[in-house]
């Protein structure tokens, strides 16, 4: 029997069901679903558009540039960068980004989340279109949260980054599960679309950088505001 005092997903109130409870895996994106750094992000990038004397509004921001892999983006968008070796580039961003890290806060409910999972011993894979030494920094240092996490996929790992579906797909295969028994939690469109296009099961979209309308237009089901239990009910 669950422990309703060790496990915050028991303490849902009568009649309120638990839409994780029949998942066989979690999938999770990181930054923007478990920690609000999408100002870190956005200041790194910043720099980038500074050096290379390009002005680039919010809204082509949130379009264009948010929740991706900074790789694809470059490769795909043209800029004064388009044919030059970005290898540096993407580099500094790391750097820059790692130099800001004390500014990431925990989106409330991620931390109690992720270990009532553990408990439950529910598979967790967290998708990042970060890079490996940011998402480590993440889990080990902000979250305290590594040992909950079955697989990690970030930027590294894969060819291509959200939206298209190959983190997932990867995480799916090395947790031995079908896209279609998960259930994914993503914060941006492109992050909504890839599940998705992974064939993921039931998809929860979290509003803290972009709105329930946005996040349901690209295909998630449900919406909440950030991962506390209470909110869960809302995702059924």
């Amino acid at each position: 029997m669950t422990d309703p005092l060790a496990d915050p997903l028991a303490r849902r109130g009568p009649g309120v069901t638990d839409p994780l409870a029949g998942a066989a895996a979690v999938l999770l994106d990181m930054d923007g679903t478990l920690v609000l750094s999408e100002a870190v992000h956005r200041q790194t990038w910043r720099r980038f558009f500074d050096y290379w004397d390009v002005e680039v509004s919010e809204d082509e921001y949130e379009r264009t540039y948010l929740g991706r892999r900074a790789l694809d983006v470059l490769a795909e968008v043209p800029g004064p960068w388009t044919g030059t070796d970005t290898t540096a580039a993407l580099r500094a961003m790391d750097e820059h980004a790692n130099e800001l890290a004390d500014a990431v806060r925990v989106v409330p409910g991620a931390v109690e989340l992720l270990r009532a999972l553990h408990r439950r011993r529910q598979p967790v894979a967290v998708v990042t279109s970060a890079g490996r030494n940011w998402a480590r920094h993440v889990l080990d240092q902000v979250l305290d949260a590594a040992g909950t996490v079955s697989v990690l996929v970030t930027a590294e790992d894969i060819s291509l980054g959200k939206p298209a579906p190959e983190g997932y797909l990867l995480a799916c295969r090395l947790l031995g599960t079908a896209p279609a028994r998960c259930t994914g939690v993503e914060d941006s469109p492109s992050g909504v679309r890839a599940l998705a296009r992974a064939g993921v099961g039931r998809i929860v979209g979290i509003t803290t950088t972009s709105s329930p309308a946005e996040l349901r237009a690209a295909g998630a089901q449900s919406t909440v505001p950030d991962l506390r239990v209470e909110h869960w009910s809302q995702a059924c």
